[in-house]
């Protein structure tokens, strides 16, 4: 499986492949955003695929912090309290909207 990397910007990044993409931003704070998998390959493991690829690019750029992650389902594809356990269930924190303020 292919995973392609590029960057937009100094400090925004890419992730995708054939079932999805995700975004994130490795700054002063890791941030992962805007994961996507494409709703005919969903429910078969390539969100989790996606998001272990961008945490261990974080990881190799020497980041030692906590990993941030927006969680805001698309498309109503799950419910918000599913998408939050699931991601806490891999050791990222979530971040909450009034935590972007």
């Amino acid at each position: 499986m292919g995973i392609s990397y590029s960057t937009f910007e100094e400090e925004e990044n890419f992730i995708h492949n054939k079932f999805g993409y995700c975004f994130y931003i490795l700054g002063d704070i890791s941030l992962i955003y805007n994961l996507y998998v494409y709703p005919k390959y969903r429910r078969c493991g390539h969100s989790r695929t996606l998001l272990q690829c961008v945490i261990s690019e974080i990881r190799q750029k020497d980041y030692e912090g906590v990993i941030h992650i927006q969680a805001i389902p698309r498309e109503d594809s799950i419910k918000l309290a599913n998408l939050e356990k699931y991601y806490e269930s891999m050791g990222l924190i979530i971040l909450k909207e009034r935590d972007n303020q």
